[in-house]
């Protein structure tokens, strides 16, 4: 999460997205030595990957590595991966090609990259143009703040933490700030210890200072805590910080954030047992305070899937008029803004509409990469006013799966996020507007319609007509035992029971005992319905009054990352 994964990619068919594993690296000649193209002494970790942090799309010397099924042979060593006339097995100090795994890697002086056409920008390595300019750029953090008089900062660092041998961690620590005096934060960036398995970084703001502070790194969600969820800052691989808008800072100290939480996402999708790190985020800040005081609102879509095989899977989020204008006290000015997906993401863009009219695109990368992270900076901050519509839509590439992607937390799942920083910050009173695939979270609150169906009297038995009760008594009476005929009706009757909104009533009906009991009942029908009637009146009795005297309670909506 910011600068949480943005960018550009080309989507070409038989291009495989995959991260690139430190272990592969044994397995071939001096795989740990290999140097970059274009910046003297620097490794290209990630060999077979056109990033040299080993995430993202294979460069063609990786597909050739896969194809071996990730073994050195006498093949793929004779090969000429990346057509600048030399073979692999030359330019990683094996030309007999005799290495076998597990041995000492030959000495050499001469070594060069198996996957990048060298000189990179020689006129007949073009194919590769595209990646390895953003490759060769600088990973200087560039940062007019850094030069602020008066700058302090303070690093947050983790001690030497084992890796959790499982795909995939998200690790929290806590740590008091700067209490001084009063303090604007205006940049932020990553010491990254242990690049093979840090995938992104996050700054989370605690709203207490006074809870027992959790100062050893202990494992969390993907929100920190429910202290500490608002997000600062996020930095992900291939961004070299975050340097905050020139009109705006996040408040710290005496009069701001006292207390915040660094959150870290491990991915170590090769379960190394021997992974250790100790990453740390530095924090720049100054007494010399902007104008404004900054926030992060979060747009996006949650728990949809993507189907395997397709080449572009649509999926929107929304944020209606009815929401923006609860969660706006007054207008407020966008200046910078990023999108968030995983390795499937192909396109994403955050658009703007007011009164029925598209006002701008706030975000739009019609070439996605998660490994090239693009802030949107606006000089001219975008105004948004209560009422405005906010819709973001993700477009993903599916065509090298061949099962089901889920949205979740880890690489192989997706997301679809948009993250805008904005001012002033009081004038927003909820800093989530994401949705339920299509469905927004706030606007069910809100009572709106959806394909028919009014979900909130569904989840509130306070409601006009205690809609939920009653739906559970009558499914009670038609459908306890069995999907009958009356209850097959009661079902194909109910808009509710159909499409999204019986999509978000399953989700939220996996919490609670009464909720699973509703649910039990009317995924009977689910089947061919009989006509059984349901003559078991004791057990009928006894749920009637169950459901009559159980409170129900609408479950609360956390942001996902």
């Amino acid at each position: 999460m910011a600068n949480c994964g943005i960018g550009c990619f080309l989507v070409i068919l038989g291009v495989t997205c995959i991260q690139g594993f430190g272990t592969y690296r044994d397995k071939i000649p001096n795989g740990n030595r290999v140097p970059h193209p274009c910046k003297p002494n620097y490794i290209w970790n990630g060999v077979g990957h056109q990033k040299s942090v080993g995430d993202g799309y294979r460069n063609q010397f990786g597909k050739d590595f896969a194809d071996a099924r990730h073994t050195w042979t006498g093949e793929l060593c004779e090969k000429d991966s990346d057509g600048d006339g030399k073979t692999n097995g030359y330019e990683l100090g094996d030309p007999s090609c005799s290495w076998v795994e597990g041995q000492p890697s030959p000495e050499s002086t001469t070594l060069s990259h198996p996957g990048v056409c060298e000189p990179w920008n020689d006129p007949k390595c073009q194919h590769q143009l595209t990646w390895m300019s953003e490759a060769c750029k600088s990973d200087e953090f560039n940062c007019s703040a850094l030069n602020d008089v008066g700058l302090k900062n303070m690093t947050l660092k983790f001690p030497s933490t084992p890796v959790p041998v499982q795909e995939t961690t998200y690790i929290c620590m806590e740590f008091e700030l700067d209490n001084t005096g009063d303090f604007h934060i205006v940049a932020t960036e990553p010491i990254v210890d242990n690049v093979n398995v840090m995938h992104h970084a996050v700054i989370f703001g605690c709203s207490s200072d006074t809870h027992d502070i959790r100062s050893t790194p202990h494992q969390c969600g993907m929100v920190a805590s429910r202290e500490c969820g608002q997000i600062l800052s996020i930095w992900t691989l291939g961004s070299p910080g975050e340097c905050l808008h020139e009109k705006v800072g996040i408040r710290i100290g005496s009069n701001g954030i006292k207390r915040v939480a660094l959150q870290f996402h491990w991915n170590n999708p090769t379960l190394k047992t021997d992974y250790v790190d100790s990453s740390a985020m530095i924090v720049h800040y100054t007494s010399n305070k902007r104008e404004n005081d900054a926030g992060v609102w979060t747009v996006g879509s949650e728990l949809f899937v993507v189907p395997p095989r397709t080449r572009n899977t649509q999926v929107t989020g929304d944020c209606p008029s009815s929401c923006t204008s609860s969660m706006l006290t007054d207008k407020i000015y966008v200046v910078t803004a990023f999108n968030h997906m995983h390795y499937i993401g192909a396109q994403q863009k955050i658009e703007l509409f007011r009164n029925g009219t598209k006002v701008t695109d706030i975000t739009n990368d019609e070439k996605y990469n998660y490994d090239s992270p693009v802030v949107h900076e606006f000089t001219t901050p975008i105004e948004v006013q209560p009422g405005d519509v906010i819709t973001t839509t993700c477009g993903f590439n599916s065509l090298d799966r061949d099962a089901v992607t889920n949205w979740g937390d880890a690489t192989s799942d997706e997301m679809c996020y948009g993250f805008m920083t904005y001012y002033p910050k009081e004038n927003v009173n909820k800093l989530f507007c994401n949705a339920f695939r299509s469905i927004p979270y706030c606007a069910v609150v809100d009572g709106n319609f959806f394909e028919g169906c009014e979900l909130s009297k569904y989840f509130d038995d306070e409601g006009p007509g205690l809609e939920k009760k009653q739906f559970a008594l009558d499914l009670n009476d038609t459908c306890f035992s069995s999907c009958t005929t009356e209850c097959f009706r009661l079902l194909d009757n109910n808009p509710c029971m159909k499409g999204q909104p019986r999509a978000y009533i399953d989700y939220y009906y996996s919490y609670s005992d009464t909720d699973r009991e509703i649910k039990r009942m009317y995924s009977q029908c689910d089947l061919t319905p009989t006509t059984t009637p349901n003559t078991d009146g004791a057990a009928s009795n006894a749920m009637t009054f169950y459901l009559s005297v159980l409170p129900i309670v609408l479950t609360a909506c956390l942001i996902r990352f």
